[in-house]
């Protein structure tokens, strides 16, 4: 008995769970802020991508989550082929930490240092030793 109503109490909390989830391929970014096109509404959730092959929807990939403040927690951006173009933190939306960047071919470009959205400091990867 204990464990149905258990089962019960948990799907009821994972359905009243407002956390939306949203692609970024059909949203737009305007001063840092990233909404629908034609309402203008700002969104906010978990943000993901999905790759078109052949015109065909492929693998849906995270990208990060946006909260009332903004951009918070880990962010990864994507190329067009499915490899990673950078990956690090925001906190209300602005990047802080360690960022890293790739190229297309998903060679390491970069690592970047941020505080608080202001960069501190920037490692060139194809010259120096990021590892």
């Amino acid at each position: 008995m204990i464990n149905r109503i258990t089962l019960l109490l948990f799907i009821g909390l994972s359905f009243s769970s407002n956390q939306r989830i949203f692609f970024i391929n059909h949203l737009v970014e305007k001063n840092g802020v990233l909404v629908r096109p034609m309402t203008n509404e700002i969104v906010i959730g978990d943000i993901y991508k999905y790759f078109k092959k052949e015109h065909i929807k492929s693998k849906k990939v995270f990208v990060g989550t946006v909260t009332t403040e903004g951009k918070n927690g880990n962010w990864i951006r994507w190329w067009p082929n499915g490899r990673k173009k950078s990956e690090g933190r925001y906190l209300n939306s602005l990047k802080d930490g360690l960022w890293t960047e790739w190229t297309e071919q998903g060679d390491k470009y970069a690592h970047l240092l941020y505080k608080k959205g202001s960069l501190i400091q920037l490692k060139n990867c194809l010259l120096e030793n990021c590892d």
